[in-house]
């Protein structure tokens, strides 16, 4: 092998300088350019990382404000909501007191007119018993009697 030959050695060596020179003047040559390269992107991440916390802090104070005007409009729609029930309930009270009114009246009409109802149902009551007694006494006991002194037998019945 080339590398263990020590008689070789010198020209092994040159050629590993020249090498060496030549790689150093290209890297040399080409740093500035990847440096600039480097510098350029931190200084264009730095923008962005800047950009973002204040997009954050913009963002942070719109959901603050968006808060405060969430509770705003819940509190509006609280107290729109608690006056329609209070409406509402009003407007309840007063059908219903007029709805007790109506029923009332109805009663006492429905009241007044069961008992003239009764009434005549019990002074028809009185003919029809005379006229029951009349057929009754003639049936059973073969006497005429009058309608006159039936209606005048039953009522002294009934006192």
């Amino acid at each position: 092998m080339p590398q263990f030959d020590f008689s070789q050695a010198l020209p092994q060596i040159l050629w590993l300088a020249l090498v060496f020179a030549l790689l150093y003047i290209l890297v040399s040559a080409m740093l500035p350019r990847v440096q600039k390269v480097v510098e350029d992107r931190a200084g264009r991440i730095a923008a962005d990382i800047r950009s973002a916390e204040a997009a954050r802090a913009e963002a942070e104070a719109s959901f603050s404000g968006g808060s405060s005007a969430l509770a705003d409009a819940r509190g509006n729609a609280t107290g729109i909501t608690s006056k329609a029930r209070d409406a509402a309930s009003a407007a309840t009270a007063r059908r219903l007191a007029d709805v007790d009114e109506t029923l009332k009246i109805q009663a006492e009409a429905a009241a007044a007119s069961l008992a003239t109802t009764r009434a005549a149902a019990l002074a028809e009551l009185d003919s029809v018993a005379a006229d029951a007694t009349v057929d009754l006494v003639k049936r059973v006991a073969g006497v005429d009697l009058t309608s006159g002194e039936a209606a005048d037998y039953v009522r002294k019945v009934a006192a």
